[in-house]
């Protein structure tokens, strides 16, 4: 084999080594087999109050401020503190006198220091203790994996 086909098949193999995982990607994502991640509550990704510099913890009932909306508050307390050292990234507050869009029902938001809606709890998956141990490791994910904001 001469020197020029010996080059030449080793770019080809060097090329097929960087294609083909690509292409095996988007072979698998085309079929529908790639899934995301299990989420414990709906995740939501749109804007709903101003920016700040924390996470927060945002207890919403569109009727108002409802004995709900305490319960709630008090549960986003309870999820604050038991993020340990990362307690002081997120600030737990009852919306009562704020405008939320809409389509926000009752429940508890997660809003990033941008001011977007992250993630939704609805009351019932906060009322046993295994639902907040879920939330609890949850929330605690998600400001894991995004240290950079708040």
């Amino acid at each position: 084999m001469s020197p020029k086909t010996k080059s030449r098949l080793i770019l080809l193999a060097i090329l097929l080594i960087c294609l083909v995982p690509i292409l095996l990607a988007q072979w698998l994502w085309s079929r529908g087999e790639i899934q995301g991640g299990n989420s414990y509550g709906k995740l939501i990704a749109q804007p709903a109050i101003e920016r700040d510099a924390q996470w927060r913890l945002l207890a919403h009932d569109p009727a108002g401020c409802s004995a709900q909306v305490q319960t709630l508050a008090q549960s986003a307390i309870q999820l604050q503190t038991a993020q340990g050292k990362e307690r002081d990234r997120i600030r737990s507050v009852a919306a009562c006198d704020r405008r939320l869009p809409q389509q926000f029902a009752l429940g508890l938001y997660l809003i990033d220091p941008h001011g977007n809606a992250v993630i939704f709890y609805p009351p019932e998956q906060l009322a046993q203790i295994e639902g907040r141990q879920k939330v609890i490791r949850e929330i605690g994910k998600i400001l894991k994996n995004n240290r950079g904001l708040g």
